[in-house]
Order: structure tokens, then sequence, then C-alpha cells
């Protein structure tokens, strides 16, 4: 078992948490959630890299686990196949996309641990983001339909963004909406190549700055019939050349 030599060492979880416990202000708890997001972490694998570890605790609960260090990380002789190195937004993410498997994170595990479930997830996105993100699987089509106007800037970010991943090929800009009762909010269609595990965090982000306090917006991976009807709908805002 081999840790990643791009791992720097220093989160101090146990001392992170007593500082909070001491100062437990607005200004404690941005403090302690700058840390908990800004930390770089081990996480296990069971086989290849694309296969996460799990525990599982007396609740039923599937967590992932993740280690603030080696030492941490070797409390107890576990198996492990490999190790990886993560940061909470990683872990986080996995967790969104699959959200029947996995009820949180716990960091270090075989210590003083803390577990962090979604709902903790999401107010640390909410406190240091402005914005929280979460999966949502339709049981329907939804209507989609030209966007009227784009804000201001936003297409010429996008672009600059998707010509620095070569996997991305088109990008659309539409309005959707589940039905005619409800106010539509912007979809982006993006037609890519691999895991959107990887690409949509990053242009989450980068939309971010664009929405207005409160406003929500969807990503969607574009198949072929998803990409024919953004194609009718609207020209696209980016095209690989």
């Amino acid at each position: 078992m081999r840790i990643d030599d791009n791992f720097a060492e220093g989160f101090d979880l146990v001392k992170a948490m007593e500082r909070f416990r001491d100062n437990p202000t607005e200004q404690g708890k941005r403090r302690f959630f700058k840390e908990l997001k800004d930390a770089q972490l081990l996480v296990p694998y069971q086989g290849d890299t694309m296969n996460v570890a799990a525990l599982h605790n007396s609740a039923g609960e599937i967590l992932l686990p993740a280690f603030t260090s080696p030492y941490e990380l070797t409390r107890e002789h576990t198996p492990w196949d490999n190790i990886g190195v993560m940061t909470l937004d990683d872990l986080k993410h996995i967790i969104i996309d699959l959200p029947a498997e996995f009820s949180g994170v716990v960091l270090n595990p075989f210590g003083k641990a803390l577990v962090l479930r979604r709902p903790q997830l999401m107010e640390i996105d909410r406190e240091m983001e402005g914005m929280t993100l979460q999966r949502t699987d339709h049981p329907a089509p939804q209507i989609l339909s030209p966007l009227k106007s784009y804000p201001p800037g936003i297409v010429e970010v996008l672009r600059s963004f998707f010509e620095k991943n070569p996997e991305v090929t088109r990008a659309w800009i539409l309005a959707a909406r589940p039905d005619y009762r409800t106010a539509p909010h912007k979809l982006f269609v993006i037609e890519f190549f691999g895991d959107r595990r990887m690409l949509f965090p990053q242009v989450a982000k980068v939309i971010e700055p664009f929405m207005r306090p409160g406003e929500s917006f969807e990503l969607m991976k574009a198949d072929l019939a998803l990409a024919r009807e953004a194609r009718e709908k609207s020209a696209p805002i980016y095209i690989c050349r």
C-alpha cells in the first residue's frame, strides 16, 4: 500500500474540531468549514481507482472513509488495494452521483471520527460557496426551450473553460421545466467524453458566479437524443474546433 507522493499532510482534524468547539461563532464555523474543504485526504480503494472503499456503521449506513494522515490510515490493519488523494469536494460529488449507495463521509473512522452526512455537506457548501449541488432524476423528459438571454459574460467564460478541456465537444444553454405550470430554470447541456463526476463540479464552479442568489441551474450530459433536441432548440454556445 503506497501513499501518493502528492499528498500534503498537515490538517489536524482533532485540533480543528477543538478550535470550533471553543469558538462556535459564525467566524469559527467558517474557519472550520474552510479547513475541511482545503484539507487533502487519503481515500482507500478496493480494486481499481474507480471503486472507492466503503464502511458500514451500526445504523446500516454506508460511508466513504477518508483519512487526514498516514497514521490515521494505518491505525487498524485493513487490506486496502490502493490509496488516492482527494478533497472533501471530490468525495461529496461521489455521494451526489450515487445517493442510493452512500450516506456520507467519515473522516478518520479508526480514531476520533467526524461523520459528515448529506445535510452537513450541503451546509458547508451553502456557507462557503453560496450554493449546493444535488442530483435530480427526472421521471419524464423535461420541456426545453431557447433561453431568451444569457447572463452577461457567461458564454465567453464557458468557451474558455471548454477549450482547456478537450473531452468537451459541444455545449448549449437552454431553459427547462418539468411542466408548463413550473417556472423554467437554466439547463447546461454538455456533450463530452468521460465521467461527469470529474467535469461537472468544475463546470458548476465556473457557472455559479453568473447566477443570482437562490437561482438554480442544471447540468446534463448530452446523449444522442438530448443533443438532437438541443440542436433543434438553440445554437450551441461552444463547438470544439
